[in-house]
This record gives C-alpha cells, structure tokens and sequence, in this order.
C-alpha cells in the first residue's frame, strides 16, 4: 500500500524533475528512518512536508529531530530548501534563510511554518516568530533557478 506521504512527497519530486528541464541527480539523505530529505546534484539539499488538508491554512511542525537534520544536512549542501505540499492546492519552497528568519533559532516552542493563501493569490508564510516579509509563489520555481545557476 502506497503511504500517503509517499504519494505528497512524490508530487513534489515529480515537479522538481519535470520542472529543472535538465538531468538531475537525486540521492536521498535521511538519518531518521522516514526518508522525506533529499540531496539533488550533490549540492542542494531538500526537506519534505506535506498537509493533506484540503483547505488553508496549512501547518507544518517541525521538532527538534527535523531541525538537527536539516542542520545536517546543510553542512553537506550549498543550499537547502524546505518544500511544503499544501494538500492539493500546490507546493511552496523556503529557503534555509527564510525558514529561519520565521522560525529562530532556539526558539522555546516547537518552530512551525503556516501557510495560508486567498483565491488566486500567493502564498503567505507564518512561523513562531513571525511573518515572512513577501508572499511566495507556488511552485519550486525558486528551486529551479538555482539549479539553473550550476
């Protein structure tokens, strides 16, 4: 039986390679037993959340053990990206950077990214310690362009 985080984290794989218009190299990098990080072309890493929520907002949390590695897994990439699969509505990627500057470091409650968009607008991204100053687009079109720069 197929998992139904195999099927999110599938439709984000599927994006990124259809979308990088180039071969890539895809390995996973995981040291939790539940492979949802990646590491693409040796140089960007990825990180996989996904809320099979119909509706916003979508909340995504991550605990101590996520953040340790992430935290690994950017000592092994040039970038890291964080890729949220918002139930069916799409996918949206933060930066390591953005990430952080949402979510600080040693917060005292659980870092969480929230998610949350009107009818044909961007997304908008919450954390424990605040807003993300612009709104994303959908799409890992922010991935792409750094693919692109290889």
């Amino acid at each position: 039986m197929i998992g139904e985080f195999e099927r999110y984290h599938g439709a984000a794989i599927r994006e990124l390679i259809v979308g990088a218009n180039r071969p890539l190299k895809v390995e996973t990098y995981d040291d939790m037993g539940r492979v949802n990080t990646y590491r693409i072309n040796d140089t960007v890493g990825i990180h996989i959340k996904h809320s099979s929520k119909r509706l916003p907002p979508w909340q995504f949390t991550y605990l101590d053990e996520n953040l340790r590695e992430i935290e690994r897994l950017a000592t092994r990439c040039d970038s890291v990206w964080l890729i949220h699969v918002c139930g069916q509505d799409g996918a949206v990627a933060l930066s390591l950077n953005e990430f952080w500057s949402v979510n600080p470091r040693g917060g005292e409650t659980t870092s969480f990214v929230r998610v949350d968009r009107d009818r044909n607008t961007m997304y908008r991204i919450n954390g424990t310690g605040g807003k993300l100053s612009r709104p994303k687009r959908r799409g890992l079109r922010y991935i792409f362009d750094e693919l692109q720069g290889q």
